[in-house]
């Protein structure tokens, strides 16, 4: 299988099929009666009025804006995991985790308290599956990552050598006493 060596591919692409257990998961439960929103309709909120959101091509809107956004997070969660420390099955699993919770947080939290979005869920239940659902995605995104990135970009980068302060590379250093 061939690996993907760019950072920002790989985040695009893990981000997006991430988001797809995500996706199914919370219209499932939607569908359900479990939960009273969807993810889709939170983030098509951002951007359309409520009563246009209900309808087909508000949801078709809405999933399209929530795939976007997905991919966008992907590309954060692979900087983010290759930038902090040392890649494995378990460090994966937890910073995914953290990573869902954190992207729910800010995109839930902050954006619809600034009154960015028109419709979000006010049931307890709802945006508590909202946040689940956003775990599975930072664990797919974790799991994803590993099996389609390449080896290289989880490697400890060198740390640049530098010269002491006292040193001038230019002067030969055995002709001072």
């Amino acid at each position: 299988m061939c690996k993907i060596k760019d950072k920002v591919i790989l985040g695009l692409v893990v981000g997006l099929l991430a988001n797809i257990p995500k996706t199914v998961l919370c219209e499932t439960l939607y569908y359900k009666g479990i939960t009273k929103g969807k993810c889709s309709n939170l983030a098509a909120s951002l951007f359309l009025a409520k009563h246009k959101i209900v309808n087909k091509k508000g949801n078709v809107f809405g999933i399209f804006t929530d795939f976007i956004t997905a991919s966008f997070d992907g590309i954060a969660y692979v900087f983010f995991l290759t930038c902090t420390g040392k890649v494995n099955k378990c460090n994966v699993l937890v910073k995914g985790l953290l990573n869902g919770m954190l992207s729910y947080g800010i995109f839930r939290g902050i954006l619809a308290k600034m009154g960015s979005c028109k419709d979000h869920p006010k049931d307890i239940l709802t945006n508590l599956f909202m946040g689940f659902n956003s775990t599975v995605w930072g664990v797919s995104a974790g799991f994803l990552t590993l099996l389609l990135g390449h080896g290289d970009l989880f490697e400890p980068k060198p740390l640049a050598q530098t010269n002491p302060p006292n040193e001038d590379p230019s002067i030969d250093q055995s002709l001072i006493l």
